[in-house]
């Protein structure tokens, strides 16, 4: 029809809401300089000793706190995670060696931690306020933990000589808990901060670093 309206898909595309992205994300604590080094020397040792794996590299060691997985609620999580009280900081204190045996064999190296009050409260809050705007996360007991080898073999990992082989570092007091997008970048596994939430602070202090 002459003179009438014309439809265009485009018009159509430009006003339609956008969706939102699902990303893989978890909440951790970062590691400082010292523990880095102390892992990096002792995953050293215990390749000296015949133990082959999945070394993690320096740059994705850290202790996950909540791991939420693939979700499209970044926004939603964010102003969760804001809300909440984080008037104590965590001291983390590095324990002993472990395995982490799976029956279909890939056992883990994990550095353990030591128990905290101040890390547990703070993780349940978080495990709290996820769960209420509709997320599902695991209910297992946590046990905090640094893995530090994937799909681990060797007979030195069934010696006792094998618990009694990490050189531990000095405790350090968190300064911040991390939401982080775990993805690929050119076929390397990337983790990415979204946003950071200080330790020390009550709601009304919340300051929330992107």
């Amino acid at each position: 029809m002459i003179g009438g309206p014309v439809f265009l898909w485009a018009d159509v595309w430009q006003n339609m809401p956008m969706a939102a992205v699902e990303k893989r994300l978890f909440t951790a604590i970062e590691l400082p300089e010292d523990w880095l080094e102390a892992i990096a020397s002792n995953c050293e040792a215990l390749k000296e000793q015949g133990v082959r794996g999945r070394f993690v590299p320096p740059e994705r060691l850290h202790l996950t706190l909540n791991f939420i997985g693939e979700t499209a609620k970044e926004k939603e999580i964010i102003s969760a995670l804001t809300g909440l009280d984080r008037p104590f900081s965590p001291i983390l204190s590095a324990g002993k060696g472990g395995l982490f045996r799976r029956k279909k064999g890939g056992d883990l190296v994990v550095w353990h931690l030591e128990p905290d009050k101040a890390l547990e409260a703070y993780r349940e809050s978080e495990l709290a306020a996820l769960e209420a705007i509709g997320l599902r996360l695991d209910q297992r007991p946590y046990t905090p933990h640094l893995t530090l080898i994937r799909e681990a073999e060797g007979s030195f990992l069934d010696s006792d000589d094998f618990y009694s082989a990490f050189n531990l570092p000095q405790a350090f007091v968190a300064d911040e808990a991390v939401l982080f997008w775990s993805r690929f970048v050119g076929g390397k596994l990337v983790y990415t901060p979204l946003s950071r939430y200080p330790f020390g602070l009550g709601k009304e202090e919340n300051d929330v670093k992107p």
